[in-house]
């Protein structure tokens, strides 16, 4: 990504925020690297695409919510004052968003994350769940009340709920028989995953939520269902009507295009997206 710019990071992408001043990615200066031909958007276009990806519209998963936690994580890990105007482009996103999902997208959760985790889980699993975001709490409250045992594990505690770090996999805090499920809900060093699965003595399946190029092979004898796999079901099983898609696009657009008319001081740039 071009040097100076605010990236943020998604499963499935990277976007970058270009300021004035940052090098371009058609500058001869960035020619050689492998963002080059990454496409750069600006004002109307910009926006348009943005509360496209915020609002679950660029996803596998048309419609999911995942990627606008992921969005309000990142906004929320900016400096309010050397950000200030990407936090106040990202508030006016996630107001559009959420009209937009009250508008046109009702519903569309039915193929979450964590609905789709359920459907690879047996009935009555230990689930040994990695993770303590938003991506992992969503897989949590899927599974929560179907007769799961859910052990979290985690580098730091979170909500005030019992969560096993990492690094204390290597001691073993916990030595179960339980036919398991590992679920990878976030990123994690191989190392850590197999101390942590080294835990439990039946591992029978392994569900991996992580983007391809975090994933990490594990020994034969589990199945193993990765992030794409869970797309293709989706993608197999999904009724998102056209019509309301299509409706949710024109809305967005016409707010892109509010966007490009808008009168507003921009003494720091952030008219470029790079995605």
């Amino acid at each position: 990504m071009p040097s100076g710019a605010v990236i943020w990071r998604t499963c499935l992408r990277e976007v970058a925020f270009l300021t004035e001043g940052t090098d371009s990615p058609d500058s001869p200066d960035s020619a050689e690297r492998d963002d080059a031909s990454a496409p750069v958007v600006t004002d109307a276009e910009a926006y348009t695409l943005l509360l496209e990806i915020v609002c679950g519209l660029r996803s596998p998963l048309v419609g999911e919510t995942e990627v606008q936690a992921q969005f309000k994580a990142f906004l929320a890990s900016l400096d309010r004052w050397r950000d200030a105007p990407l936090l106040r482009l990202g508030q006016r996103v996630l107001a559009d968003a959420k009209v937009i999902r009250q508008r046109h997208l009702q519903g569309f959760g039915a193929h979450s994350y964590g609905l789709l985790v359920a459907r690879h889980v047996p009935e009555g699993r230990r689930i040994i769940l990695v993770g303590t975001g938003a991506l992992a709490a969503e897989v949590a409250g899927s599974l929560t009340g179907a007769g799961h045992t859910i052990d979290r594990w985690g580098r730091r505690a979170v909500d005030d709920r019992h969560v096993y770090l990492l690094p204390a996999a290597r001691d073993r805090p916990v030595e179960s028989a339980d036919p398991a499920t590992l679920v990878i809900a976030a990123p994690a060093s191989q190392s850590d995953l197999l101390a942590v699965a080294a835990c439990y003595s039946q591992v029978r399946e392994i569900i991996d939520l992580r983007a391809s190029d975090e994933r990490s092979a594990f020994a034969d004898g589990a199945h193993v269902a990765t992030l794409d796999d869970l797309f293709v079901e989706a993608r197999s099983v999904s009724t998102a009507p056209v019509s309301r898609l299509s409706a949710a696009r024109r809305d967005i657009s016409s707010l892109g295009q509010a966007y490009g008319r808008r009168e507003e001081l921009r003494p720091f740039g952030w008219d470029d997206l790079c995605a």
